[in-house]
């Protein structure tokens, strides 16, 4: 669903621009730059325009943009924009109240789809201040929204009762500063009461049924800079990148939830989801690379004609944090990853199923894993030819210089394994451990509980006595006594490659 992409056409042009200033504006000044900035995303944009008075009317205006590969165009039509320069030095900007995007999409190896979307606003109030230096779009509107209004696969036309989409956003409030040069600084905040969707599709070719999603997001906020180049090549990200492209921005909610329901040759499952909030930000520019996002409060039910009984889950807290260099370095850059998944239970019915005595204790899971490191990267990333020509070449894309384990944590059915460490590498020497940079270093662990639960999954029948002795066996040759039940080992790797576990070699 490309939400987005429809709100660019009332957020694209409707503001994602500009800061105020004492000098006053002009509304071809304001035409020209929305003109500028989006035809630096590739955008054709076509459109008559006549003065009249105190007023631009822009009519006609289609704004084009040619998918990848030659995979079709996606285009947003407007009968009009009228851009009114106002007696203190603004300009206000008047969208019509319904528009239409047409998606023509056309991929290589896959059914041609025309699809037409309706757009429509209510109560859209966007209002440009500044110079033509800096601009400032301060923007309002109690609804902004997005329908499918025609879908035709192959020629052949859905019915709407077979396929529908609806988002609708409410009391939408933001504002766009936009700094027009040869790298044009952006800088926007947005607000979002909320957003509700509903969608229903058929099923897929061949099958008979449907599936339908509705639910919302409450209170979502978006805050965001970008740096772009003029006449950027989105297709070529390793052109635009080294031209300046830059982008940083998060995006999140405090509370959502979904409904969904499957139907394929009567059966049926029907479902809900929540959470409590949720944020993601991204942020790349020609050097660096970061994806990271949290959450809280996560919620899943479902149930169906062909499960035995309800599937209950919960999650308390999930987090991904990864950062890394993209662009060739000379020196090892810095890099980290974080995966956290805290508090995971599941309902009494799914643990019957093969613990229906209550052997194994029924409290929260959790698994952790925090790293960081220093890394050499030896090739463009973006480039995909450089790629393969290393591919090709049996090149490594990159070169690993040093690793820290900050917090490992594995804790479910009454035991809990922690760890945590640090080795360097060292990148000439690939002998000793067979193509590997030889590492050095230090790896602590600890292990508590694993006895008892041996012992419990032995008495359940789900372990056979064997598996046991043998997974006793390894702990003991890696592992030392360290209080009741609970093991500690230090693997060591020293400069000569040797590898110890607890001062004892095992390699």
């Amino acid at each position: 669903m490309r939400f987005s992409s429809s709100t660019a056409a009332l957020a694209l042009a409707a503001g994602a621009l500009g800061t105020p200033a004492a000098a006053d504006l002009t509304a071809q000044e304001v035409w020209n730059d929305m003109r500028s900035y989006l035809s630096s995303f590739g955008y054709e944009v076509t459109a008559t325009d006549a003065m009249s008075g105190d007023t631009l009317s822009v009519r006609d205006v289609t704004m084009r943009l040619p998918l990848p590969e030659d995979g079709g165009t996606v285009a947003l039509e407007l009968p009009e924009i009228s851009f009114t320069e106002n007696e203190d030095g603004t300009v206000s900007v008047a969208y019509p109240e319904t528009s239409e995007m047409r998606v023509e999409a056309r991929p290589p190896d896959a059914e041609a789809v025309d699809m037409t979307l309706a757009v429509m606003h209510r109560d859209l109030e966007v209002l440009v201040s500044g110079d033509d230096s800096r601009m400032t779009y301060d923007y309002t509107a109690s609804e902004l929204g997005l329908s499918l209004a025609e879908l035709v696969v192959e020629g052949e036309s859905l019915d709407s009762d077979k396929v529908s989409v609806d988002v609708t956003a409410s009391g939408m409030a933001g504002q766009s500063v936009v700094t027009p040069g040869e790298l044009r600084d952006l800088e926007q905040r947005v607000t979002v009461a909320e957003v509700s969707y509903d969608v229903n599709t058929p099923a897929m070719e061949g099958e008979r049924g449907s599936a339908a999603f509705d639910g919302a997001l409450r209170a979502l906020t978006f805050e965001g800079t970008a740096r772009i180049p003029q006449d950027m090549d989105m297709q070529d990200m390793s052109a635009a990148f080294a031209a300046g492209y830059a982008f940083d921005g998060q995006i999140g909610y405090t509370g959502g939830n979904t409904d969904f329901t499957f139907e394929e040759d009567g059966q049926t499952v029907t479902g809900s989801t929540s959470s409590d909030r949720s944020r993601f930000r991204a942020a790349m520019d020609a050097d660096r690379l970061t994806y990271a996002g949290s959450g809280a409060g996560t919620q899943i039910n479902v149930e169906g004609s062909d499960l035995p009984f309800p599937i209950e889950a919960a999650i308390g807290e999930t987090a991904f944090d990864f950062s890394a260099p993209v662009g060739t370095t000379e020196d090892p850059e810095p890099f980290n990853l974080l995966v956290e998944l805290r508090d995971f239970t599941m309902g009494e019915q799914i643990w019957a199923m093969f613990d229906p005595g209550q052997m194994l204790p029924r409290e929260p899971a959790s698994i952790v894993m925090d790293i960081a490191g220093m890394a050499r990267v030896l090739g463009d990333v973006f480039d995909p030819q450089a790629m393969q020509r290393m591919a090709m070449n049996e090149d490594v894309p990159a070169e690993l210089h040093a690793l820290d384990l900050s917090q490992f944590l594995v804790s479910m059915l009454g035991a809990e394994l922690t760890g945590q460490g640090a080795f360097t590498f060292d990148n000439s020497d690939r002998a000793t451990f067979d193509g590997m940079p030889r590492p050095e270093g230090t790896l602590s662990l600890r292990l508590e509980g694993a006895e008892a639960l041996l012992d419990t999954l032995m008495q359940m029948g789900l372990l056979p006595q064997e598996q046991a002795m043998g997974a006793r066996m390894m702990m003991g040759m890696f592992a030392v006594p360290a209080g009741p039940d609970t093991l500690e080992s230090t693997i060591e790797i020293n400069e000569q490659g040797q590898v110890l576990a607890n001062g004892q070699r095992i390699q």
